[in-house]
């Protein structure tokens, strides 16, 4: 067992790691791969610091606190900004949850690109080859490469149908 313990701030930088919180965390050391339990008598409401019992090196674990679970996943996607006269673009889903998506994409110069506005999408979530459409409200932007950006969306209007094949596809 992983003992967690203050941050004394030895020579090198910590790394940190993200968990969702539990009274029961596994963690694997991003210094040396040791994989290990935290164990916690009431699930962690903030960030706190470990040492690894193997390689000595301090490591912040973040406590993650969205409210819906995430799935990475790389989904091709047809999308366009709402309130534009521009075609369908394709982008790509990053990562799903049953509360929204990341979805990356060229950058566009569109001055609609803005939080607060709305992107319609179309995509199949595998195994199925049905397109699901969505609705969602652009609630980050980022700049990843001098090329792409990504979109942080959250899904408006879900149909029950909709909410059902998300829920299912994140399960499996």
């Amino acid at each position: 067992m992983i003992k967690a313990e203050l941050f004394k701030g030895a020579g090198t930088q910590p790394k940190t790691i993200t968990v969702f919180p539990s009274t029961e965390m596994h963690i694997v050391c991003p210094h040396c791969g040791i994989k290990g339990t935290v164990r916690k008598e009431y699930p962690p409401e903030q960030a706190f610091n470990i040492t690894c019992p193997k390689c000595k090196q301090f490591i912040i674990i973040n406590v993650n606190k969205r409210q819906f679970y995430r799935k990475k996943v790389k989904i091709e996607a047809s999308y366009y900004i709402e309130g534009t006269s521009s075609p369908f673009k394709k982008g790509t889903i990053i990562d799903i949850s049953t509360g929204g998506l990341r979805l990356r994409c060229y950058k566009t110069v569109s001055v609609h690109a803005k939080t607060g506005n709305y992107i319609s999408l179309s995509f199949s979530l595998p195994p199925r080859e049905d397109p699901i459409k969505v609705q969602g409200e652009i609630v980050t932007i980022i700049e990843e490469t001098d090329k792409t950006m990504s979109f942080g969306l959250k899904f408006k209007n879900l149909s029950e149908f909709e909410e059902t094949q998300i829920g299912f596809f994140l399960q499996a």
